[in-house]
């Protein structure tokens, strides 16, 4: 079941997709124009948008093309809804990057299989199963598209999750999998804590407790702070009271020998073009790896950026 945004300026037939959608489990948020939905889109980050054509301020056109221009967006699947049929404006809609295409009048019960067509190539395609973020492909899809961004500057947070092996050891998955859904969490809104709607925007899930986050490298440092002291604080709740109030559990390495370790605390390397030329994605990678491996070496929550010329 996923979240749906309805952009709709008549409320009559808002509330009627509402309710629709509601009724087959689907939860929802609404906008009745278009500067309200873009602010949705990026605040609430829907799994797919139904957007209407025809709207008080800026057109449906326009929302679609900014939707999939800004990166925290750009994987989300929209549906147009118009009383226009004219075949240029189809064609005009998926250039834009729609994804479909209904005509109003239009049936409930075609909606909803559209719906639950596009929200399934979501599932199986785009998003983390676990956390819902953007998966893999969709992170490869947005670096590569900063990266070839002409005269515009950019930073990627690498964020994993210090002393989550052992968690998972003693703890279980289910658990670990829930601190990785905070985690995840705690992403979403240090993000928008530090100012959303920007095209660069973005949080992905890579898999286990590695993330990446874009943003604007002006506003990295505060993020990472901003992360830090959010993830500090939601930790230690995914810990007994037992080992909370000693500030660490009781492990066992591979071999066997018994170790102390710490509650868990978040990694960040920051890979940004401030400094120097970044041309391809791979270079990203490699320059990742090395960040990561320095945030990793200073104590407790920490993050490391790369300023070399």
């Amino acid at each position: 079941m996923g979240k749906i945004l309805i952009v709709e300026d008549d409320a009559d037939i808002r509330e009627l997709v509402r309710i629709s959608l509601e009724m087959h489990g689907h939860s929802t948020v609404a906008a009745a124009d278009g500067t309200e939905a873009l602010r949705l889109a990026a605040d609430e980050q829907p799994h797919l948008v139904l957007l209407d054509v025809m709207l008080p301020d800026i057109n449906g056109f326009e929302v679609c093309r900014s939707l999939r221009r800004t990166a925290a967006t750009s994987h989300i699947p929209i549906i147009l809804l118009t009383a226009r049929a004219a075949p240029t404006d189809k064609l005009t809609g998926f250039e834009l990057g729609a994804d479909d295409y209904i005509t109003k009048p239009f049936d409930t019960d075609e909606l909803l299989a559209r719906v639950e067509v596009q929200l399934r190539h979501v599932e199986r395609n785009l998003l983390s199963e676990l956390t819902g973020l953007p998966g893999n492909a969709q992170i490869e899809q947005a670096i590569k598209r900063i990266v070839g961004l002409k005269n515009q500057h950019w930073a990627i947070l690498y964020v994993d999750i210090d002393h989550f092996k052992e968690y998972n050891d003693v703890y279980g998955f289910l658990e670990g999998n829930e601190l990785i859904k905070a985690t995840g969490r705690v992403l979403q809104e240090a993000t928008r804590a530090c100012g959303v709607s920007d095209e660069l925007d973005f949080v992905g899930h890579i898999g286990g407790d590695d993330f990446v986050v874009i943003t604007r490298p002006e506003r990295a440092q505060r993020l990472c702070e901003a992360i830090i002291r959010r993830f500090d604080a939601i930790a230690p709740l995914h810990y007994s009271n037992e080992d909370r109030a000693r500030g660490y559990i009781i492990a066992t390495d591979r071999r066997g020998n018994v170790m102390q370790v710490p509650i868990a605390t978040v990694s960040i390397g920051v890979v940004t073009n401030r400094y120097r030329e970044i041309s391809n994605y791979w270079l990203v990678g490699k320059i990742a790896a090395e960040v990561k491996k320095k945030a990793k070496a200073l104590p407790g929550s920490s993050y490391y950026v790369d300023q070399r010329r």
